[in-house]
C-alpha cells in the first residue's frame, strides 16, 4: 500500500463504506431479557416479561402529619394537581389513577348488582344466610331508614331499594383486593387512608424507565409543580416515589463519574500517548483500527443476523479496549525499529497469536445459554481479530517513527528495560500470593442481585419507604402471574392462585396481596358460581325471606311490592359475562392486571410480605403448572445464578481452546503450556485477592474478567516470544516487549481502573475487577513468567545445559542419553541445543538427513585434531563433531547471518572449544577441514587447506578435488555423497 497510495486509500475508503453501510442497517434490541440464559423454563419467563405488564408507576401522596387538617384539604390538593397532570402533562403521564368518578361508581355497583353471584364465594353464602333471619334483618332496616332521613338519603335511596340486606356490598368489597391492602376507603371518589391523613393516586408514565432524558424533563417539571402546591397548602404535603427516581439517579450518576474520571483518564492518556510516540496524531491512529474492526462486526452481524442485542455492543464496547493493545505493540516496536521488514517478522506472529487466542476466548461465550452474550462473544470476536489485521496493516502505513537514532528514551522506556524475574523478592511475595490463593480462590462469592449494582441515594431509599408504607406496599413485594395459552385459561389458574393467597393471607405467610382472582374469573368458575347461587336460593328459602322482609318492611311504613327488584335478583337467571362486560363496567383498570399477547395471556398479581418470608413463599410456587413467582432478587439469583455455573465452564473450555491454538502455532507442548500457565496462575491469584477481600462477582465484572482474560493472554504471548527470540538470536529484546505492554496496562488503568473513583457501585465494581485482574497479569508476566523461562531455558544454556522439557524429565537412569545410539549420533544431545526454537522441526529435519554421514566422517577424525567446518548452516555438523571429539577445537563459518546466530545460541557452542565466524579470513589454520554444500570462493579455501591442512572432508558437495590430488593427498573414502581426501605421507 505504501508503494501503491491512491489503490490502498481508495480500498480503505470503499472497504469503510461498504462495512459502514451494512452496520448502519442492524436493527438494535433493547431487550434485558435477552441477559436471561435459555432452557424451558427461562423460554417461559422470557415470554411472561414480555407479555405481562411490570410498568413502573409514579405513586403519588398527598398528606398531613396533623390532626387538625380536614380531609377535605387533601382532596382540594388532589383536584388541583390531578387538573395540572391531565392538562399540562399529557406528554409524560397516560393516566391518573386513583379517582374514581361519581358516575363511574354507580357503574360498578350497577355492574357488581347485576351479576352479583359471580363476585360471591363461600364465606359470603355464610354472612348472607345470617341476615336472612328476622332480628337481623330489623337492624338492617333501622340502619337503612335511619341513612333515607338523613342528608344523603336521596344518594343512598336507589341502593337501599335495590338491595336493602347489602348483599352487593360482598361482591364490591372484592374490588378492594385491586389495590394492595384493606388501607383504603374512598372519600370524594378518591382513594384515602383508613386513618384520612393520605391520598393515593397512581401516575402513568409515558416512557420507560430507559427514556432517561424524556423522564429527565417530566421529573423536574413534576418537582416545580410539587413544590409551588405544597407552598400553597398550608400543613399539606405531596411526595411521590418510582422506579423512573432510580433509573434518573443511576444515569445522573454514572454520567457525572464518566465524565469525571474519563475526562481526566482520557486527557493524562493523550499527553502519554503523544509524549511516548512523539506525534500528535498517534492517539487518532490508535483508535482506527479498533473502529473499524468494530464497525466491520456490526456489519458481519447485520449480514448474517439482522439484529443484535444493544446490551452485547455496550459492553463489547468496553471489552474493545482489548484490541487497543494490537496497535500499541506495533506502534512500539516500529517506534524502536522503523524497518517495516523487521517490524512484520518480530510483530506479526505474536500479534495475529494474541489476537486468536483471545478472539477464541471471546468466541466461548457462544457456550453461555444467553442470547445477549452469545451476540457479545460473536461481535467481540470479529473485532478482536480484524482489530489485529488492520493494526498490522494501517500503522505502518500511517506511522512514521523517523531515524532509528532520533528515538528518544522515556521513563517508560527505563522502567520497561528492568529484568524483574532477577529480583527475589518479587519472585517469592508473587508465588506467596499464588500459595494463598489455592486456599481461597474457589472462596469468591457470585452476588446475583442486580439491585445491588444501582446508585440508591439515601434521600430517594428514604422517599420509597415512606410512599410505599402508605401505598401498602411496605416490606417485600412478589409478582404471582398466571399463564396458558388464553385468557380463559389465564383467569382459570388466577382462581385457584386467588384461593391459595387467601389461605396464605389467613396463616399470616403473606401481609396483603392484589389480585383480580375475587373479581374477574374464567367461564368455568363463573357457571360453578352461579350454580352455587341457584342451589342457595332453594324455594322455601326465598319465599321465607319475602315474607320476613315484607313483614317487617311494613312495620317501617314500606309498602308491599317496594322491594320488588331486591326480589327478582334473588330469582334471576345469571349469565356468565366476558372480559369486555369487566373493562366496561368502570374504573377497574384491568389492563394492570390482564396482558394478552401471540399464544400467551397472563394474570397478574402484587402481594406484599415480611422479606424473610419471601424465599419460604416463592418456593410454594417452585413447580406448580401455569404459575410463576416473580420476586426479582430470587429469580436473579437463580437465573444468574445459573449463568455463573455457565462462566464457570467457559473458563474452562476457554483455556483449553487457547491452549489448542497456542499448540498449533508453537508446535511445542512446553511453551505453549509456559504461555498459558500465566493465566491460570493469574485467574487464580486473582480470585484469592478478590475472595480475601471479601469482592463478589456480579453480572458485570464476571463480562469484564473476559477482558482481563484477554489481556492477560496478550501479555503472555508477547512475554514468550519476547523470552523465545532472546534465546534464539541472543539479543535482549525483552525492553521493547515489556514497554509495549507496560502503555498497555496504563492505557486501562487509566481508562477503567480510573473509574475506581466513581460512585456508582456498577462502575466500582467493574474497576476493581480491572484492577486487580490487569496489575495480577502484568506482575506474573513480568515476574514469574519470566523468572520460569530463565530457570529452565536461559541460565541453564549460558552453563551449556539443554532446556528442560517433558521427554528430558522422563530419561530414567539415562535411559536415552545413555544409549548405544545416542553415543553414536548425538542425536539427543544435538538436537536439545534447538529445543523451543523456531527452526526445530527445521534442524531435525536436516539432523536425519545428515546423522549417517556425520557418523561415517567420524571415522576419519582423531579425539585432539583441530577441525574446520566450512557452511555450518545452524550448527548441526560443528556440534556433532564436538560431542565426538570432546579433545578437538572446532571452528565453523557461515555466510548466513540468521543461521550464524542460531549457531552461537546453541547451549554447547558456550561450554564446547567452538567458534564460529562470518568471515573466512578470521579463520585459522587446522587439521582438518569439513566442506558441507558448495563453496564458491575457490581461492580461499585453497590458500587454508595447503597450509596446514591433513585432511579434507566433502559432503553433498560439488567443489572441484583435483588439485588436492596434485598437491599429494590421497582420496581414502568415497560414497554417498561424501570424499574424504588425506595427505600423503
Amino acid at each position: 500500500m505504501k508503494n501503491h497510495e491512491i489503490i490502498g486509500f481508495s480500498l480503505l475508503l470503499f472497504y469503510a463504506l461498504i462495512v459502514s453501510f451494512f452496520a448502519w442497517n442492524i436493527h438494535f434490541e433493547e431487550d434485558i431479557t435477552k441477559l436471561i440464559p435459555s432452557g424451558e423454563k427461562q423460554q417461559t419467563l422470557k415470554k411472561i416479561l414480555k407479555e405481562a405488564d411490570f410498568s413502573d408507576k409514579l405513586i403519588l401522596s398527598i398528606s398531613t402529619e396533623s390532626d387538625e387538617v380536614n380531609p377535605d384539604s387533601l382532596v382540594k390538593y388532589a383536584n388541583e394537581i390531578t387538573g395540572i397532570l391531565k392538562n399540562d402533562y399529557s406528554d409524560y403521564v397516560s393516566e391518573v389513577k386513583g379517582i374514581i368518578p361519581e358516575k363511574d361508581l354507580t357503574q360498578i355497583y350497577n355492574f357488581v348488582y347485576s351479576n352479583l353471584p359471580i363476585f360471591l364465594d363461600e364465606g359470603d353464602y355464610e354472612q348472607i344466610g345470617k341476615r336472612l333471619y328476622p332480628d337481623s334483618i330489623h337492624r338492617r332496616f333501622e340502619s337503612g331508614y335511619r341513612q333515607l332521613l338523613s342528608p344523603t338519603g336521596f344518594v343512598t335511596k336507589d341502593y337501599f331499594l335495590k338491595d336493602p340486606l347489602s348483599f352487593t356490598n360482598l361482591g364490591l368489597a372484592k374490588l378492594q383486593e385491586l389495590q394492595v391492602g384493606d388501607d383504603f376507603s374512598i372519600y370524594k371518589n378518591y382513594l384515602i387512608t383508613q386513618d384520612r391523613k393520605s391520598v393515593i393516586l397512581f401516575l402513568d408514565p409515558v416512557y420507560p424507565s430507559s427514556e432517561t432524558n424524556k423522564n429527565q424533563d417530566f421529573i423536574d417539571s413534576l418537582d416545580a409543580t410539587v413544590k409551588l402546591l405544597n407552598e400553597k397548602y398550608t400543613n399539606v404535603e405531596a411526595s411521590y416515589f418510582g422506579g423512573v427516581l432510580y433509573s434518573l439517579a443511576n444515569a445522573n450518576r454514572i454520567k457525572k463519574d464518566i465524565q469525571l474520571t474519563m475526562g481526566i483518564a482520557v486527557s493524562l492518556l493523550l499527553l502519554l500517548l503523544v509524549f511516548f510516540y512523539r506525534k500528535i496524531y498517534v492517539p487518532l491512529l490508535l483508535f482506527l483500527p479498533s473502529l473499524l474492526a468494530g464497525i466491520s462486526a456490526i456489519a458481519a452481524l447485520s449480514i448474517f443476523k439482522g439484529s443484535v442485542s444493544s446490551i452485547s455492543l455496550g459492553i463489547g464496547a468496553i471489552l474493545l479496549g482489548v484490541t487497543l493493545d494490537y496497535a500499541l505493540h506495533i506502534l512500539t516496536h516500529f517506534r524502536n525499529n522503523n524497518n517495516i521488514e523487521n517490524l512484520y517478522r518480530d510483530i506479526s506472529k505474536p500479534v495475529l497469536m494474541s489476537s486468536l487466542t483471545t478472539a477464541i476466548a471471546f468466541l466461548c461465550l457462544i457456550f453461555v445459554r444467553s442470547e445477549a452474550l452469545n451476540d457479545l462473544g460473536i461481535f467481540a470476536a470479529i473485532s478482536v481479530l480484524l482489530s489485529s489485521v488492520f493494526s498490522l496493516i494501517l500503522i505502518p502505513l500511517f506511522y512514521h517513527p523517523g531515524p532509528q537514532n532520533a528515538s528518544h528514551s522515556t521513563f517508560l522506556d527505563k522502567i520497561a528495560g528492568f529484568d524483574y524475574s532477577k529480583v527475589k523478592t518479587l519472585v517469592v511475595t508473587i508465588l506467596v500470593i499464588f500459595v494463598v490463593s489455592i486456599f481461597f480462590f474457589n472462596k469468591v462469592e457470585f452476588n446475583s442481585d442486580l439491585s445491588k449494582l444501582n446508585y440508591e441515594p439515601d434521600n430517594i431509599k428514604k422517599l420509597e419507604q415512606e410512599v410505599e408504607t402508605l401505598a401498602g406496599r411496605s416490606g417485600k413485594s412478589v409478582y404471582m402471574v398466571t399463564y396458558g395459552n388464553s385468557v380463559d385459561e389465564a383467569l382459570s389458574q388466577n382462581s385457584r392462585l386467588y384461593e391459595q393467597l387467601q389461605e396464605f393471607k389467613n396463616e399470616e405467610l403473606i401481609t396483603n396481596f392484589s389480585s383480580i382472582g375475587g373479581v374477574i374469573h374464567s367461564t368455568t368458575t363463573q357457571d360453578l358460581k352461579i350454580e352455587n347461587w341457584d342451589n342457595f336460593w332453594t324455594v322455601s328459602k326465598a319465599d321465607s325471606l319475602k315474607e320476613n322482609l315484607d313483614d317487617v318492611s311494613s312495620a317501617f311504613g314500606f309498602r308491599p311490592g317496594t322491594f320488588g327488584e331486591f326480589y327478582d335478583l334473588i330469582n334471576k337467571d345469571f349469565k356468565t359475562i366476558g372480559l369486555d362486560d369487566y373493562k366496561n363496567a368502570g374504573s377497574l383498570y384491568l389492563n394492570d392486571f390482564i396482558s394478552e399477547g401471540e399464544g400467551l395471556a397472563t394474570v397478574t398479581s402484587t402481594v406484599s410480605l415480611e422479606k424473610d418470608k419471601a424465599e419460604e413463599f416463592v418456593s410454594y410456587f417452585q413447580d406448580e403448572p401455569g404459575v410463576f413467582a416473580l420476586d426479582r432478587q430470587a429469580m436473579n439469583e437463580n437465573f444468574l445464578g445459573n449463568l455463573k455455573g455457565d462462566f464457570n465452564r467457559l473458563i474452562l473450555i476457554s483455556i483449553f481452546a487457547v491452549f489448542m491454538v497456542l499448540l498449533i502455532s508453537y508446535r511445542n507442548f512446553e511453551i505453549s503450556l509456559f504461555t498459558i500457565l500465566p493465566i491460570v496462575i493469574t485467574w487464580i491469584c486473582a480470585l484469592g485477592i478478590m475472595a480475601i477481600l471479601k469482592i463478589e462477582f456480579n453480572i458485570l465484572n464476571i463480562i469484564i474478567s473476559t477482558f482481563i482474560f484477554g489481556l492477560g493472554l496478550d501479555y503472555s504471548i508477547f512475554i514468550t516470544n519476547a523470552c523465545l527470540n532472546e534465546y534464539e538470536t541472543g539479543r535482549f529484546e525483552l525492553k521493547t516487549y515489556q514497554t509495549s505492554i507496560l502503555i498497555s496496562v496504563i492505557t486501562t488503568l487509566l481508562g477503567m481502573g480510573a473509574l475506581i473513583f466513581a460512585q456508582h457501585p456498577a462502575l466500582r465494581s467493574v474497576s476493581i475487577i480491572s484492577i486487580i485482574g490487569v496489575l495480577t497479569a502484568v506482575s506474573v508476566s513480568f515476574v514469574i513468567q519470566r523468572a520460569i523461562f530463565r530457570k529452565l531455558v536461559l541460565n541453564r544454556v549460558k552453563i551449556g545445559k539443554s532446556p528442560l522439557y517433558f521427554k528430558k524429565l522422563g530419561d530414567y537412569k539415562g535411559r536415552i542419553s545413555k544409549s548405544e545410539s545416542e553415543k553414536l549420533y548425538h542425536k539427543r544431545a544435538i538436537l536439545d541445543n534447538y529445543r523451543y526454537k523456531s527452526i526445530y522441526s527445521e534442524v531435525r529435519k536436516n539432523f536425519r538427513k545428515i546423522r549417517e554421514k556425520n557418523l561415517r566422517i567420524s571415522r576419519y577424525i582423531e579425539n585432539g585434531e583441530s577441525i574446520t567446518v566450512i557452511n555450518s548452516g545452524y550448527g548441526i555438523i560443528p556440534l556433532f563433531l564436538s560431542y565426538k571429539f570432546e579433545n578437538s577445537a572446532i571452528h565453523a563459518y557461515e555466510n548466513d547471518v540468521e543461521a550464524l546466530n542460531f549457531a552461537r545460541g546453541t547451549g554447547r557452542s558456550k561450554i564446547a572449544n567452538i567458534a564460529f565466524y562470518s568471515y573466512t579470513e578470521e579463520l585459522p589454520e587446522t587439521k582438518v577441514y569439513v566442506i558441507y554444500g558448495n563453496f564458491y570462493q575457490e581461492g580461499i579455501l585453497k590458500e587454508l587447506i595447503l597450509k596446514q591442512a591433513d585432511k579434507v572432508i566433502f559432503i553433498d558437495s560439488e567443489f572441484p578435488t583435483r588439485w588436492l590430488l596434485d598437491v599429494n593427498f590421497e582420496i581414502v573414502y568415497r560414497q554417498n555423497n561424501i570424499k574424504v581426501l588425506r595427505r600423503a605421507e
